[in-house]
């Protein structure tokens, strides 16, 4: 099932600090993917870098992106709230990426929003061995066995 990103912005909101001082502005796209180049290099420790481009995702109207259900799971499980907010944000700022290097509005950003999630995953595990989703377990090995796209597509797509 593909729930609309309207509301889902919502646990990404300590991300977000400007929006307690006021209204925070609309970035412009270049804007929004220098926020999302800077919150790349460090993740896990500036979260904070990642509210610019989760404004223009939310708030542009030139970016559409739409949850799938099976393919963000994990989003539900009880997890560190920093580290689902990177892996989310993560995956945000890739299918954002994705969208405005296509110059389409609403394509199918989901492989790159999970490689960029998995980059962070990647960044998790090394600081805290004992961190495991299995999705990302999947989704690391397919990567390094050259199935990462089909395996997007698999987990998004189960077979009925």
């Amino acid at each position: 099932m593909r729930v609309p990103l309207v509301f889902a912005l919502v646990l990404l909101w300590v991300a977000d600090s400007a929006a307690q001082a006021g209204a925070p502005s609309v970035p412009d796209a270049q804007s929004a993917l220098a926020a999302y180049a800077a919150f790349r290099a460090a993740p896990l420790d500036h979260l904070e870098r990642s509210g610019p481009f989760l404004n223009y995702i939310r708030d542009s109207g030139a970016v559409h992106i739409v949850l799938d259900e099976d393919l963000l799971a994990w989003m539900y499980q009880p997890i560190d709230p920093t580290y689902k907010a990177a892996l989310y944000a993560a995956y945000l700022g890739g299918n954002m990426a994705a969208q405005l290097a296509a110059g389409e509005r609403g394509i199918d950003g989901d492989i790159d929003g999970m490689a960029s999630a998995l980059d962070v995953y990647a960044l998790i595990r090394a600081r805290d061995a004992s961190f495991t989703l299995p999705v990302f377990d999947t989704l690391a090995q397919a990567r390094s066995d050259g199935r990462f796209a089909a395996t997007v597509r698999a987990v998004r797509d189960p077979a009925p």
